[in-house]
């Protein structure tokens, strides 16, 4: 059996496992049409929502959002956490039903892994 050519390329450590982490604000003014507040994302490994408006807020995960319906978000402070736990890597949609725009913040946090 013959041996098998090995071909080191210079590099330097970090090279071997590059990871980067980033955290995206995504604040949003929600209307009273469903709309998208995230859009799909590979590298998303967590997603953090809270109401800061005086209506409640629905959320909903892979299509238009609907009043009375998938996530709710209470007025003054309601939230929601995407995690390893429960992990969406697709679109997240809201909308609301009292008049004019409320303010949801939001913030995304994306780790990729590079080799």
């Amino acid at each position: 059996m013959k041996p098998t050519p090995v071909y080191i390329v210079p590099h330097s450590a970090l090279q071997d496992l590059d990871m980067r982490e980033k955290s995206q604000d995504h604040t949003a003014n929600i209307a009273i049409t469903a709309a998208d507040v995230l859009v799909p994302n590979k590298f998303r490994t967590a997603a953090f929502f809270t109401n800061d408006s005086d209506e409640v807020i629905y959320l909903r995960l892979g299509q238009d959002s609907a009043l009375n319906t998938g996530i709710r978000l209470n007025a003054a402070g309601g939230a929601f956490e995407i995690n390893l736990t429960n992990l969406w890597k697709g679109r997240v949609s809201a909308i609301h039903g009292g008049t004019g725009n409320k303010v949801l913040c939001i913030q995304e946090v994306e780790t990729r892994y590079a080799y």
